[in-house]
């Protein structure tokens, strides 16, 4: 089977898009454009719609927003649950240091070297796989060696995620596996994890926590005095906390 890369265009210059694909379609067939856009808006639609989105060609000044609009997008994107990786196509250079922060793959500046392009698309053939139907990519943080933040971006298919918590005081969440692993420090609220994976079979059973019902074992009735339901896994010793609220949805997702 051939692997595809499903991107899209952001850019408010229609030739400019017809000219990028143009080239990919002429030298990377691979890389398929699944949705263009010609503002944040538009581009944000698209991303939400459920289908699956490998990358992002992104313009950054977008003259009917502001000559900043496509930093300020990529920026809300990188704190996606499951974040396309981007490269920036602009006719500017001034932004390139502020681009470079958010982690983007590439800098291209128009009008476009094709070299540059095939040389960043060989890269991401090394080193960002195409997205499978049921794995995500979740870029965490770790501590290396000299003791400093690094961060890490690790495939993960969906059935082996335990369950997702999440962080007191920041807007990041720690993302427990059922081999033991836990990925922290990921740049996402609970809120839009939920709404990505609550029709994989993942239900939130209370204000901090989103579990996988697949590896759900038991639901413990609370003890005299107590009105705290509490939630175990078949293969760990993790106990979770079930909200009141949510025991009722909890005891009718497991019954289906």
């Amino acid at each position: 089977m051939v692997t595809k890369w499903r991107v899209i265009l952001v850019d408010d210059e229609p030739l400019a898009r017809m000219g990028l694909k143009h080239t990919l379609s002429r030298r990377h067939p691979d890389f398929e454009v699944v949705g263009e856009a010609e503002n944040a808006a538009e581009a944000w639609n698209l991303i939400e719609s459920g289908q699956k989105i490998d990358g992002v060609f992104l313009d950054i000044h977008i003259q009917a927003e502001s000559e900043r609009a496509g930093l300020d997008f990529a920026f809300a994107l990188n704190h996606h649950v499951n974040p396309p990786w981007i490269i920036f196509v602009t006719g500017y250079e001034k932004h390139a240091l502020e681009a470079h922060e958010i982690h983007a793959v590439g800098y291209v500046v128009k009008p476009l070297d094709d070299t540059k392009i095939d040389n960043l698309l060989d890269w991401i053939r090394n080193k960002r796989p195409a997205s499978s139907q049921d794995r995500i990519a979740i870029r965490h943080r770790i501590i290396s060696h000299t003791a400093e933040n690094e961060w890490c971006t690790e495939f993960v298919e969906l059935d082996e995620i335990l369950y997702i918590h999440k962080n007191k005081s920041v807007n990041t969440v720690r993302v427990h596996l059922a081999q033991g692993d836990i990925l922290d420090g990921v740049n996402a609220t609970l809120a839009t994890w939920e709404t990505q994976l609550n029709h994989h079979g993942f239900l939130k059973i209370g204000k901090s926590s989103i579990v996988n019902l697949k590896h759900v074992r038991s639901l413990k009735s609370p003890q005299a005095g107590s009105e705290i339901y509490k939630l175990s896994f078949k293969d760990c010793t993790d106990e979770l906390s079930v909200g009141l609220d949510y025991v009722g949805k909890l005891l009718k997702a497991i019954n289906k």
